[in-house]
């Protein structure tokens, strides 16, 4: 689907964009109608007593706001700040409540209670809490009564526009900042690219993996969009493998010429997929599901099915997966690719963010 949006040539594909393009119209349409209210101060957001920052995206594929959201926790934490993250826990059974997930001391839901993401940060920052819940109104002031932050962290929060919040972080792709340009359904982009403007900072994630043309262009496009506002640079780095059962810790080169099969329900399963054959793995079959899909029985069968038919020696996944999978008993080891966002000049960004407070 994403190739067709793209410009795959075709009768069907080109009919689908014409019908998808005035879609695309009345859904920006209708979300210019829905915040004009809070333009016109008619509507105004809720306001907590302590500050808030939000780490977001303009488009729906994977940025790498969580762990965004879990290397500015540790800085944050590092400095001496008391730090609360809130987490939308999409697809676990809170999102539509209000719940703890970890109180900064233990974990206390799973994956299937609190969402895939919420549940991989409870485990990564075992002394930040983590609430869960759709309505960050709710969970922010719950945060307050009962952790008193000093700041307070939105995961994946600039959507979310009933809270307002001090510092507006926005990641782009560095290959792909805006998709196709269009916004949904037509492309990716769940706002138009013009809003970009709302940003305090700007952070290009995958930056160097694009190439010095693109990510050149894609600096250019920023400052136009956002004039004057700081653009931090950053990168997805592999820094440790954990095995799930028996459980240990391996050595980061040990994938070298090893034939594995990958398992992921990610927004970019490209990215993770490419880090593998950057650590010198052998892939020989994948298994690609929606992002925060649990894998069924039956398709877990399957890929361990094709993965002994190809001699693959384990399963590699990805931290937000593996939430899903620890527990269970498999023919073969389960292999976690644990992975930091590294950014550029982070004293300088952290800096940024703070001034903003």
């Amino acid at each position: 689907m994403i190739a067709i949006l793209r410009g795959q040539p075709g009768f069907f594909p080109t009919i689908l964009r014409a019908v998808l393009t005035p879609l695309a119209i009345l859904y920006a349409a209708g979300l210019w109608i829905y915040l004009l209210p809070f333009a016109l101060g008619i509507r105004r957001k809720t306001r907590l007593t302590c500050p808030v920052i939000s780490i977001g995206n303009l488009t729906t594929g994977g940025t790498g706001k969580t762990p965004t959201t879990a290397a500015l926790c540790r800085m944050l934490s590092e400095r001496g700040m008391k730090t609360v993250i809130l987490s939308r826990g999409y697809g676990g059974a809170n999102e539509h409540g209000c719940a703890i997930a970890s109180d900064g001391h233990r974990v206390r839901l799973t994956a299937q209670m609190a969402g895939d993401e919420a549940c991989m940060l409870a485990h990564m920052l075992p002394n930040i809490p983590v609430l869960v819940g759709k309505d960050r109104r709710q969970s922010g002031a719950r945060a307050e009564a009962e952790f008193r932050p000093d700041v307070i962290v939105m995961d994946d929060g600039m959507q979310y526009w009933q809270l307002d919040r001090n510092v507006e972080i926005v990641l782009l792709d560095a290959i792909e900042p805006f998709d196709n340009g269009y916004t949904l359904p037509r492309g990716l982009l769940r706002e138009p690219a013009s809003h970009l403007r709302r940003a305090a900072v700007i952070l290009v994630t995958r930056s160097h993996v694009a190439d010095r043309k693109t990510l050149d262009h894609t600096m250019a496009r920023i400052r136009s969009l956002a004039p004057g506002k700081p653009v931090f640079t950053a990168d997805l780095i592999p820094h440790a493998l954990r095995q799930v059962e028996p459980p240990q810790m391996l050595d980061i080169h040990s994938l070298r010429g090893r034939r594995v099969a990958c398992l992921s329900a990610i927004g970019n399963p490209s990215s993770f997929e490419s880090m593998l054959g950057d650590l010198g793995a052998i892939l020989c079959t994948t298994l690609r599901l929606p992002d925060h899909s649990r894998p069924s029985a039956q398709e877990l069968e399957a890929l361990f099915q094709r993965a002994d038919e190809a001699n693959a020696s384990a399963i590699v996944t990805t931290e937000k997966d593996a939430i899903k999978l620890d527990g269970g008993h498999y023919s073969l080891p389960i292999i976690v690719l644990q992975v930091t966002m590294h950014i550029d000049s982070a004293e300088t960004f952290l800096t940024s963010v703070l001034e903003c407070l």
